[in-house]
């Protein structure tokens, strides 16, 4: 998150060690090691060193070390490195001044001239108001631009014309419905009902001895008259009560796949709860994948949620057109992700599209395990950005639903760590602007994007049985030497240190989520 990345020159940047990259690749069990060939070949292909990260754009400026490293000694290198801080917090805050342009041009100069030395030169470090803005919006654009070149996208020239043309008018009519329509409508209704409210306590007054003795004489009549009709009052009287679907509940139009096997299953927790084997056909279909004696919830894929979840046919998917990349030209990770693309059918792990619940639109993205276990790169970190301008310039919820997420993709290196800050201010501007912004974690959810984009959210949830954490049980075993409870990682546990805020069966996921939208949020929302 900060506005000027030094790196010495010795040094190493990278989203997980060589060692820890080894052991992925290498398929390595628990207690084993990699061998030194695959830690150093992996170690090439994260591109660590400053010298990589420089040309990929994730650092700024590198700080030039003696050969040997620095002695506590060195002062001529120390007073370097003051040098370049000093520098690079006065680019910065140039860059927020309104007159700045004789001050850079120095600043430039004498880089050029002599690096060691500092540039003596007047910039008040102070900011106004103003100049923070400023400086947020600078932020903002350096950490947008960044990883641009890291995705695929499939370009259509006079397709990307109009919607560029369309997202700007979209962006106006919003503006003006919501923000200047909106708000003169709401002083309008004020004024119409502090007026009504006095003609009407005046009226009644007047009426009052009229209306009484009009009751005493009319009310049996009007009631008779009202049953004959009205069809629904007529049912309620004779005792025929009719039965209104309650359209937040969930409707059979959709049944897993996993529904098809003629077999049973054993739920996990069978030995504590005496829970009896399931058969799959029900389990899958008519108990929505959760055990009916302890509430166990199965795994199911992510088209159960866009298909029971999200109102029929409201499902509008955009950002398809973004897909993954090899920016890093990690060895044989283009084979793999031709594989997931053939098997999917997605071109990356993030599927972004617009829904409504109970005619409420929203937009969401969708992390699922069928594509690279949901690990998040450079085309997922996009698609999450332009949702959140979507649902800012739209005025509408914004939901994160977390199928799977394995954290940050390491076949991309920084470019993938980029995406954290990268997302996570793309969700502060959202909030800001008066969004509401609903995580809800299913599966399991580790990792780099729930210790940012997602954690941020002041409204997270889990769907039971779900695991939540950054480091899977493994990990934290290898580097502590601890072995955690089987239960560390539950979303129960989660809710008690409050990281979360609550959690849902899957069967009132549907109605949980159009609750958390009416009674949470900003009034900023469209439907407010």
């Amino acid at each position: 998150m900060s506005d000027f990345r030094l790196m010495f020159s010795h040094g190493y940047y990278s989203v997980i060690s060589p060692e820890g990259a080894a052991a992925i690749e290498g398929r390595v069990k628990e207690g084993g090691k990699a061998s030194p060939e695959l830690i150093e070949r992996c170690a090439r292909q994260l591109n660590i060193t400053a010298a990589d990260n420089l040309r990929l754009g994730t650092i700024d400026r590198v700080i030039q070390e003696p050969p040997l490293g620095a002695k506590t000694d060195d002062f001529a290198f120390f007073a370097r490195i003051r040098s370049e801080i000093i520098r690079a917090t006065d680019e910065v805050v140039l860059k927020t001044k309104s007159v700045r342009g004789f001050r850079s041009y120095e600043v430039k100069r004498k880089k050029a001239e002599s690096p060691d030395e500092a540039p003596q030169i007047d910039i008040p470090w102070d900011l106004g108001e103003k100049e923070e803005e400023r400086l947020l919006r600078e932020r903002s654009k350096k950490y947008r631009g960044m990883s641009m070149h890291s995705f695929g996208v499939i370009n259509i020239p006079a397709e990307n014309m109009l919607k560029s043309l369309y997202s700007a008018s979209e962006k106006l009519w919003y503006t003006f419905r919501y923000d200047v329509l909106k708000n003169q409508h709401k002083q309008m209704q004020k004024t119409i009902k502090e007026v009504s409210g006095e003609g009407t306590a005046l009226v009644n007054r007047l009426t009052a001895p009229f209306a009484t003795v009009y009751n005493k004489v009319f009310t049996q009549d009007e009631k008779k008259r009202a049953i004959a009709m009205s069809p629904a009052i007529a049912a309620q009287a004779s005792g025929d009560y009719c039965i209104i679907p309650d359209p937040l509940e969930l409707t059979d139009t959709y049944t897993s796949p996993l529904a098809n096997e003629d077999r049973t299953v054993t739920c996990p927790n069978a030995e504590k709860h005496g829970c009896q084997d399931l058969w799959i056909p029900d389990l899958y279909g008519e108990f929505c994948g959760v055990c009916e004696n302890c509430g166990y919830h199965f795994p199911l894929e992510y088209q159960w949620y866009l298909k029971n979840v999200f109102d029929p046919g409201s499902v509008r998917i955009f950002n398809n057109e973004i897909f993954s990349l090899n920016p890093l030209n990690y060895e044989g990770f283009d084979e793999r992700l031709k594989a997931a693309r053939s098997r999917t059918g997605m071109g990356s792990a993030n599927l972004t599209f617009d829904a409504k619940v109970k005619d409420i639109h929203l937009v969401v993205t969708m992390l699922f395990s069928d594509f690279r276990n949901g690990t998040v790169g450079s085309a997922e970190g996009e698609k999450f950005v332009r949702a959140c301008d979507r649902a800012r310039r739209k005025k509408r919820p914004l939901l994160a639903y977390v199928h799977t997420t394995g954290g940050i993709r390491i076949q991309e290196g920084t470019l993938g760590v980029a995406q954290m800050p990268k997302c996570t201010m793309a969700v502060r501007e959202y909030i800001d602007s008066g969004g509401l912004y609903i995580v809800v974690y299913d599966n399991n959810s580790y990792a780099g994007p729930v210790a940012s984009f997602l954690g941020c959210s002041p409204y997270q949830f889990a769907i039971r049985s779900s695991r939540i954490g950054f480091a899977g049980p493994r990990v934290i075993r290898e580097t502590t030497g601890i072995d955690i409870p089987p239960d560390y990682h539950d979303a129960r546990n989660a809710l008690k240190r409050g990281h979360i805020q609550g959690i849902t069966d899957r069967r009132d996921f549907r109605r949980h989520l159009y609750q958390v939208m009416q009674t949470m949020g900003s009034p900023s929302l469209y439907y407010r």
